[in-house]
């Protein structure tokens, strides 16, 4: 039962770091995943493992690529990762796949409706600096809540065991 505590903190604190460093949250999503592979009777296959560490090692290594300005920037952050977290949750009720689609779809619609507000004409969309910050903010905010994604499965399993 600890070990799903746990598991289920992780994923909670991955879902609130992602409004803060989505590369945080992809990370800790990821930990929150091997957390609940330890679960008794419920094992993820290791393919699972390797696709999502890669895409963690990814994002990491775009966290430190990118400028300094795009990191550290926070416009619009909100909407795309509201809009991403309900996507997942969405696509999760039908299946891993559409979840994962559902979070590439809800980041890409809340980085619209942002660049559609007053504060989001900065971004000029649909300019390619607009695609180039949605790529930058949403990539790792999908990749955080597609992992959580694939663990929530797992526990939601073993608890109703």
């Amino acid at each position: 039962m600890l070990t799903a505590v746990i598991c289920i903190l992780l994923l909670v604190i991955s879902a609130v770091l992602t409004f803060y460093y989505a590369a945080y949250g992809a990370l800790v999503a990821f930990l929150g995943l091997c957390v609940a592979a330890m679960l008794p009777g419920v094992a993820p296959g290791v393919a699972v493992f390797i696709f999502w560490g890669v895409a963690v090692a990814v994002v990491i290594a775009l966290g430190f690529i990118l400028p300094r300005a795009v990191t550290s920037s926070r416009v619009g952050v909100p909407y795309i990762v509201l809009a991403s977290l309900a996507g997942m949750l969405v696509g999760l009720a039908l299946s891993h796949a559409a979840m994962i689609i559902g979070s590439v779809v809800g980041a890409l619609l809340g980085g619209v409706a942002f660049a559609r507000t007053p504060a989001g004409r900065s971004l000029a969309f649909p300019s390619s600096r607009f695609w180039n910050y949605l790529c930058a903010k949403g990539f790792p905010v999908v990749i955080s809540y597609a992992i959580t994604g694939t663990a929530i499965p797992v526990v939601v399993q073993w608890l109703t065991r």
